[in-house]
């Protein structure tokens, strides 16, 4: 059984229009698209209606296959005061909101959640914060997929894992990102522990395995390469996480500088070559 094609994650061509950002995922032979939920609430505050976006997306045979992101969800909501992400707030109730949306509206079947960008104990609240909004965003269709971020207080696969193993609930597993692997720990033996089935959702880029500056965050949100333009061990990666016969597809998810300056198009077909 060959692996699904992939989706084109939001912000691999971010700064697309909605029917662009669809058209070229069609032509590039991507199976769907992720949606970043301040994106989703500015079309809606655009105007566009649910039934309009779906007729876009059913006009070109794609899905709505990801949304993101929950931030903070272990934290009293409220805003995050993060240094660079102004604007940030965590665990906000408008963001589940439009989460609640796009699972009612566009079908959408996952959701990444990521914890806070300090080094607060991960404990049973944690635990608990995380099966409550699993509890919450079930009824809707949605998956939440924990994502390990390594300057976050969820900054590995171990912690991760621990959390949703914890929590125990069926619609919760992990998102694993390339990036975040490789430029954090880089720790195989407990990525090959976690089960396949747990990793609910995948996404790939390249890169150095270095830093290139001395801003990190930035050069997650920058710096990402294109598949085979950089030094990550990628094919020893979807091994592990997409093993031969899983047919679920990996989330193409390149924020590059480089990228943004090209079409909606050509940058669907850059990032999809050698996934």
């Amino acid at each position: 059984m060959t692996r699904q094609a992939p989706v084109l994650a939001w912000g691999t061509v971010r700064y697309a229009a909605f029917p662009d950002r669809v058209a070229a995922a069609a032509a590039a032979g991507y199976s769907g698209i992720g949606l970043a939920v301040p994106y989703y609430r500015r079309l809606r505050a655009e105007g566009w209606r649910p039934a309009e976006l779906r007729a876009v997306l059913d006009d070109h045979g794609i899905v709505a296959a990801e949304a993101e992101v929950l931030f903070g969800f272990c934290a009293p909501p409220g805003p995050a005061n993060v240094p660079g992400r102004p604007g940030m707030v965590y665990a906000d109730p408008e963001v589940e909101r439009a989460v609640v949306e796009l699972g009612d509206e566009l079908g959408v079947p996952l959701v990444q959640a990521v914890g806070t960008f300090d080094d607060r104990p991960v404990d049973q609240r944690v635990v608990d914060s995380f099966g409550e909004l699993c509890d919450r965003l079930g009824p809707h269709g949605l998956t939440v997929a924990l994502e390990f971020v390594p300057y976050t207080n969820i900054p590995d696969v171990s912690t991760a894992d621990r959390v949703v193993t914890a929590a125990g609930r069926a619609n919760g597993g992990l998102c694993v990102d390339s990036w975040h692997f490789f430029r954090g720990d880089a720790d195989w033996a407990a990525l090959s522990s976690v089960p396949a089935d747990r990793i609910v959702m995948v996404q790939v880029n390249d890169g150095p395995l270095r830093p290139e500056t001395d801003d990190v965050r930035a050069e997650a949100v920058s710096r990402r390469r294109c598949v085979g333009r950089g030094e990550f061990a990628l094919g020893r990666f979807l091994d592990v996480v997409r093993p031969p016969g899983d047919p679920r597809p990996v989330s193409v998810e390149i924020y590059s500088d480089a990228l943004d300056r090209l079409t909606s198009v050509d940058a669907a077909h850059a990032a999809v070559r050698g996934v």
